[in-house]
């Protein structure tokens, strides 16, 4: 299977189970979220709804051998990702977990009072995001890397100034990976916590308008 071409091409509605499955398949650097939270359903709601519901055109998948093997999921205005997410995806994904039993787990309790993100700092030079995701078995064939470059074409057609994205601090590859596509490592926040420990991401920027 490794040996046929990979195809990256634009996100198409059929494509929405195999990216959820990939969330959740990859949510803990690349381990499955069942570790730390039972609802699949409602952990791929609040990370992938909004790109697959909101914003497919700027989602992108990558597949191989008629199989979606990863995607990357983008926004090139953050701000409207945040009002969009506030306003629709998080409360319809609690209504979910509420109906689901899921709600009062203590990784909803424990992620409800976060502190803002860092990230509304960053966003007059690096205004839109993305999230990168492969399958386990299938990183390290250059699928990561076409992904990138399509949706990088894709922000620098629109104008877009700069873009942001976060990797886990335990995440050693895929900083690495973002370091050699050029982006700089700009902040540490808090990301979500997992039992009684938090999980920090690392922000990384790439300016694509010097």
């Amino acid at each position: 299977m490794n040996g046929e071409p990979i195809i990256v091409r634009r996100y198409e509605p059929r494509d929405r189970a195999a990216v959820r499955e990939i969330c959740c398949e990859t949510a803990d650097a690349g381990e499955p979220v069942d570790r730390f939270f039972p609802d699949r359903e409602v952990f791929a709601d609040v990370l992938t709804r909004y790109y697959t519901d909101f914003a497919p055109a700027t989602t992108w998948v990558a597949e191989q051998n008629a199989r979606v093997i990863g995607y990357l999921t983008g926004c090139l205005d953050t701000r409207q990702f945040m009002r969009t997410m506030a306003l629709r995806v998080v409360p319809a994904g609690l209504v979910k977990a509420l109906v689901h039993g899921s709600l009062w787990h203590r990784f909803v309790r424990q992620n409800l009072r976060l502190p803002a993100s860092q990230r509304r700092q960053l966003l007059a030079d690096y205004p839109a995001h993305l999230h990168l995701n492969l399958r386990a078995g299938e990183r390290g064939q250059g699928a990561g890397r076409q992904l990138l470059e399509k949706f990088l074409e894709q922000a620098r057609h629109a104008g877009v100034p700069g873009i942001h994205a976060g990797v886990s601090e335990t995440n050693g590859a895929g900083r690495k990976f973002f370091e050699r596509a050029g982006f700089l490592a700009l902040a540490r926040e808090e990301r979500f916590r997992t039992a009684d420990q938090p999980a920090f991401t690392i922000l990384y920027g790439l300016r694509l308008v010097k």
